[in-house]
């Protein structure tokens, strides 16, 4: 993992893309919550899957993230490596800071640096593993998007040759967790897995579905959605702005008018069918 620890840490400071050649191993996200209309205050979660891997026993992804609109949570190790290897991801601190969590087997240490296990003369700080980005590559921009670098490193235990273990087949890498702060389209974009085998040499793999958009919402703009007021956004509130369609808002009919700009139109229509089922 160290050689892989190097390239992503250059990798961070270029701002550049991890390149990925085609191959059966398919990496991508995959949100786990529902993205279409979180409020804010709320949180979402996302996985890093895997498909057909082969002789996998490390990874390091290196993602970009709207932080003008989620906030970093933290992450957690999936269960594709067998437990007991190394961890080291960014959480965020109960005081509210970020801090890097190491963790080898059952021990587990944080601070604001912490010693790579291979090599202990090696400090890795928060600002190595989440960054801003002070010029936003234009293939990630969206509206008043602010991006951050958000980077962690996992690879299996050792084996009875000294090597870490490999795995194969399909499996979860990482589960990310953000809290959504303002009400807007948030990007976030897998730029690259960083796949290493036994020998720490790298795996070839292809990203699918590596960039999701978390359509943001206000607690306020959802409660208005439900216009009947039966405590759920259905099709029940569709067919009463229908109805209503057009009309001149009176006190009558007043809820219809979603956005409350003083028209019963599709505009209505659209965030209500953005909150359905919530």
């Amino acid at each position: 993992m160290k050689n892989q620890l190097f390239a992503l840490l250059t990798t961070v400071i270029a701002l550049g893309f991890t390149t990925t050649a085609y191959s059966e191993t398919v990496v991508s996200l995959q949100p786990t919550t529902d993205i279409a209309a979180a409020a804010v205050g709320e949180q979402v979660t996302i996985d890093i899957k895997i498909m057909d891997g082969k002789g996998v026993a490390g990874y390091a992804p290196l993602l970009a993230f709207d932080s003008g609109a989620l906030k970093y949570i933290g992450a957690t190790r999936g269960a594709y490596l067998p437990a007991g290897g190394i961890w080291i991801s960014p959480r965020l601190g109960d005081d509210g800071s970020y801090e890097v969590t190491l963790t080898i087997g059952d021990s587990t240490t944080s601070g604001k640096s912490v010693s790579f296990p291979l090599d202990p003369s090696t400090q890795l700080s928060i600002d190595d593993m989440l960054s801003e980005i002070p010029e936003v590559p234009p293939d990630l921009r969206l509206p008043s998007g602010e991006y951050s670098l958000l980077s962690i490193l996992a690879s299996s235990p050792l084996g009875a040759d000294t090597k870490p273990v490999s795995v194969d087949g399909d499996g979860t890498l990482a589960t990310l967790t953000f809290e959504v702060i303002e009400a807007k389209p948030a990007g976030i974009t897998l730029l690259g897995i960083n796949l290493s085998d036994t020998d720490d040499a790298p795996l070839e793999s292809t990203l699918q579905e590596s960039l999701i958009t978390v359509n943001t919402t206000d607690a306020a703009g959802r409660s208005a959605a439900d216009v009947n007021g039966d405590g759920t956004v259905n099709i029940l509130d569709l067919v009463f702005v229908a109805g209503k369609f057009g009309q001149p808002v009176t006190d009558a009919n007043k809820a219809a008018d979603v956005n409350d700009d003083g028209k019963i139109n599709i505009q209505d229509l659209v965030l209500i069918a953005g909150h359905l089922g919530n």
